[in-house]
């Protein structure tokens, strides 16, 4: 059986103001904050993947908006 998921890109920084990480989904609208990348990503999935959700939720982290150009 095959199951079907959301992937929704997220970026990720780091805060100026107060030395944090921040994940960003873009699609959602929805913002994570942690001590570390990790902690802001979880934090961003446990508010995307709620028990009564209909698909579940893969983050896929960005660092930047555009591709390197070399």
């Amino acid at each position: 059986m095959e199951t079907t998921s959301l992937q929704y890109p997220v970026l990720i920084y780091k805060s100026k103001k107060n030395n944090t990480f921040v994940a960003n989904c873009i699609i959602k609208n929805m913002i994570g904050f942690g001590d570390s990348e990790k902690a802001a990503l979880s934090n961003l999935n446990n508010m995307l993947n709620k028990p009564d959700a209909d698909y579940p939720v893969i983050l896929k982290p960005v660092y930047r908006f555009l591709p390197e150009i070399l």
